[in-house]
């Protein structure tokens, strides 16, 4: 099975091919200019097999479908792009579109790295402690004669033991560090942690804002390219993940189809309520529903955004609190028999 393009490399040739078609450049030629420009054999690889599809079937969309390098979602907005003759314009919002996926992929990625390292860092701290030092103090306290109080046994028991299994616990630590790439670097493992945090409390809302954000970003690209309001809603469902919004679109859908209006659909469906209605409604009737949908998208992007720091402001404080206190029980552990032989010592 050939691996699709990642969210990067789409922009890229959305963005370029956009570019060409406004030029007043045609389809075949653009491959043509874009294939002498490409650097990369890969990218010189895939853009011949585009080139020699084109030539066979004369369409750019079914030369695209034919590669499997593209998703679904893109290949119908070209193919109406094309139907419809405003293909440069399909292809500059498609460009937006994956340069805002790509921006907010950043920053999630972002927010989360720095919570990570600090709870790597703090635990080699711990173990180090644990392991290293606790045995040295007592060392000292034998020699002086001191046994150690039962929390700094309990602590020391516990370093002993890391010690003892640590091939064991490297095995371990090994398997989940594979684990942990496969999950994110393989598709089949995003598409499992996509579906657990959609059961995840608060977690699963940035999933369900994302899908808003995608799902009024590809009303804006249809309604703005002058598509119909079911052909640009039964597209915008292909870019959608989470099962409750899925849902409600297909159901929307469903209504636009039985000859609802777009509003109602919406409404009705459950899909969009409030003030988010209310826009819609505005928007519709004032003629500018693309440029509300655009607005919303924004919006609901900029709403994952809030909710991811949201999140990671509460987990950052939380580690480092239950750190500290763990490493403030290690050392109290080895303060508490110091103390008693500084007590005698004055005595």
């Amino acid at each position: 099975m050939k691996k699709r393009l990642n969210n990067q490399e789409l922009f890229h040739f959305c963005e370029q091919f956009s570019i060409l078609l406004h030029s007043g450049i045609s389809c075949e030629e653009g491959l043509h200019l874009l294939y002498e420009d490409s650097k990369e054999p890969e990218s010189k690889k895939i853009l011949q097999q585009l080139i020699q599809s084109f030539e066979e079937t004369g369409s750019f969309s079914l030369s695209l479908e034919k590669s499997g390098l593209f998703p679904d979602s893109m290949l119908s907005f070209i193919s109406i792009g094309e139907e419809t003759g405003c293909l440069d314009e399909v292809m500059t919002n498609l460009s937006y579109h994956y340069q805002q996926e790509i921006e907010v992929s950043e920053n999630i990625k972002n927010a989360v790295t720095y919570p990570l390292l600090m709870l790597c860092m703090m635990t080699a701290v711990i173990i180090i402690l644990l392991v290293k030092v606790l045995p040295v103090f007592k060392q000292v306290f034998n020699q002086m004669g001191m046994e150690m109080n039962t929390l700094s046994e309990g602590l020391l028991n516990t370093g002993a033991a890391i010690s003892r299994y640590s091939v064991v616990l490297i095995l371990i630590l090994l398997i989940l560090t594979a684990v942990c790439i496969f999950l994110c670097f393989n598709r089949k493992g995003r598409v499992f942690i996509h579906k657990v945090s959609n059961h995840i409390p608060y977690i699963k809302e940035i999933s369900i804002s994302l899908d808003y954000a995608r799902l009024t970003q590809a009303m804006y690209m249809g309604i703005h390219s002058g598509l119909e309001q079911d052909i640009s809603m039964e597209m915008a469902q292909k870019l959608l993940s989470h099962p409750v919004v899925k849902e409600k679109a297909a159901r929307a859908y469903e209504l636009l189809s039985e000859g609802a209006l777009l509003e109602d659909a919406f409404s009705q469906s459950g899909l969009f309520q409030g003030m988010d209605a209310r826009l819609i409604t505005v928007g519709l009737r004032a003629g500018s529903c693309d440029e509300v949908m655009l607005k919303l998208a924004e919006q609901y992007r900029e709403n994952s955004l809030k909710i991811t720091e949201n999140i990671i402001s509460t987990i950052e404080p939380t580690i480092v609190i239950i750190f500290s206190l763990f490493v403030g029980l290690v050392l109290l552990a080895v303060m508490m028999p110091l103390l008693g032989i500084l007590s005698e010592i004055m005595i």
